[in-house]
This record gives structure tokens, sequence and C-alpha cells, in this order.
């Protein structure tokens, strides 16, 4: 804990003194380092009296990633109907790999969706759903799905963190998404450019609008991996005693949301083959709190199940 607080506080003076030398010392305000990632550096400040969010890519093509960052949300920005909107870019500074971003007020979904109750979050999930919908009517594209390459990237057989039932768990997760794969091998399914980390955090909601935010660049994959990266964030680390269940996950607000989204539920095997890739993405990342981990591996033993409609 020390260690981080450290070294957020380093990277603040360091990005405090970069961004001063480039954009001027009166432009530059109030920088804090919020976030450090592997793909980015966040933080909060002000840039010429606006409030903004500061992002900074890796060195390693830092210009390149920094001009499709903005290239990416100045064309959602002025082509996303109103009520979707993100995030948009202000200003970049390529050498530094930095983009200053506007700042959004309002909640998060994961907050609203917590504190809500089952009609108003119902409500809160067509709403995301639209806003995905929104961004695929702008760009689409029918492509074959490379499904067993997906599968062999998720290999945990070296994963040392996990303990032997865990990785028998997810071994026979890893089995189905290859049944599966051998199904749906080169099916044309819809690729889209939206958010490649759809996830509760990542979006908000400000004066009856939908904001997405952390959009890094144009990057097209499936429609249905976006959903999917939805509704196993949304729910997979909640209890699912007494629920009817979609592959593991609450099944009116799965159908409701995938049908709202665009998704093709006709290709089930696709659909299925999904939600198992994301569940094993996101339970290999570690949630560190046991109970939620019970949780998420009691959807995945539902998901095996197929205490879901697949027929």
């Amino acid at each position: 804990m020390i260690a981080t607080r450290l070294k957020k506080l380093a990277l603040t003076l360091k990005l405090r003194w970069q961004l001063c030398s480039r954009l001027g010392l009166f432009a530059v305000r109030g920088v804090r380092v919020r976030k450090i990632e592997d793909r980015s550096v966040v933080a909060t400040g002000a840039y010429k009296g606006q409030r903004v969010v500061y992002k900074q890519y890796p060195q390693e093509n830092a210009v390149g990633r920094a001009k499709r960052a903005c290239t990416e949300l100045q064309f959602l920005e002025k082509n996303l109907p109103a009520p979707y909107f993100v995030n948009g870019c202000i200003d970049t500074v390529p050498d530094l790999g930095v983009v200053i971003l506007k700042w959004v007020d309002g909640e998060t979904v994961r907050h609203l969706y917590n504190e809500a109750d089952a009609p108003e979050r119902e409500a809160i999930v067509l709403q995301v759903a639209g806003w995905l919908k929104a961004c695929a009517d702008l760009r689409k594209k029918e492509k074959p799905l490379k499904a067993a390459h997906l599968v062999a990237r998720l290999d945990v057989s070296d994963n040392e963190t996990l303990s032997g039932e865990e990785r028998s768990l997810l071994e026979a997760m890893l089995a189905e998404m290859e049944a599966l794969a051998e199904s749906i091998e080169a099916k044309p399914v819809i690729y889209t450019s939206g958010h490649d980390d759809m996830t509760l955090v990542n979006l908000k909601i400000w004066n009856g609008g939908l904001y997405a935010i952390d959009i890094n660049k144009e990057r097209w994959l499936p429609l249905m991996r976006m959903a999917a990266r939805f509704l196993v964030m949304k729910d997979f680390f909640t209890p699912p005693d007494g629920q009817e269940l979609f592959h593991g996950l609450p099944a009116k607000e799965a159908r409701m949301f995938l049908k709202a989204a665009g998704v093709a539920l006709r290709q089930k095997r696709v659909v299925r083959y999904f939600i198992a890739e994301q569940m094993v993405r996101v339970y290999v990342a570690r949630e560190t709190e046991a109970e939620k981990q019970e949780y998420a591996r009691n959807r995945m033993r539902a998901f095996l199940e197929k205490q879901s409609e697949t027929a």
C-alpha cells in the first residue's frame, strides 16, 4: 500500500512537470495520478480552467496511441446520437503519449445499479444496451469468427495462483469453449468498434445521458464479446441462488440486454462461447475477496451444468 502511494506520488510529480513544460505553467493545475495500469497512467486535474482527465500511454508507440485514442473519441463524440456520449478528447501531447479528456460528472453505472431496485436496474441495463447498439449502428461488418484462437490464448495450466479445484473448474470451462469453438469456427458474426472494456465502472450516467469512458482507440471486436463483458462484470461476483439462469447469469436482464444491443440471439453457441470466455478472463484476473470468488465459481458451475436455455 505504501509502495503504491509512493509510486503514485512520484508519477504525479513527473507528469506535472512534463505537462507544465509543454503546455505552460498556468495552463495545468492540480495534476494527481489516480490509477496506474499496464496500458496507461490516469490522472485528474485542470487544463485552462476546465476539469479534465489526463491519460498517459507507455512510451512504446506512445505518439501513435495518443493520436489513435483522440481520433476515436472525436469520431464517437461527433457521431453518437443523444443520449449516448463519450468523454471527448480536448487535446493531445503526442510526444508524451498524453491525451487530455473531458471530465464527466455523474455516478458510475456500478454505483447506480447497486443502489437501484429491480425496475430501475432494468432501465439502466437497457440504457447501456442502447449505447452499444448505437455504436454498432455507426460501424459494423460481418466477419468470420476465429474462435479457436481465443481459446488458445486462455490457457491456465501454468497459472501458479490457482488451487487444484480452481484449475479443474477453469479447465472444464476451456473444454466447453473448445467444443463450442469447433461448431462456430469461421461463423460470420457482427463486429464493431465500441468499447473493449465495457464494465460498470467505465460507464457514467449524467443528466439522463450515458457516457462511456476509458475508450483507448478504434478496436474492432465481436459485438457479442463486448456484450458478454458487460453482463459478466455486472453479475459474476454476486450470488446466483434462486435465479433463473442464462448460461450462469440472471436470465431476464441478460436476454433483455442482448436483444436491445442487437446481438443475434439465434447464434446460441456464439453467445454461450463469449460468456464462457469472459467468465474465465474475469476469474483469472483474481478478485481477492473469498466470498466473491465462491460466487464466481458457483456461476461457472451453473454454466457447466447448463442450467440455461441452450436448446
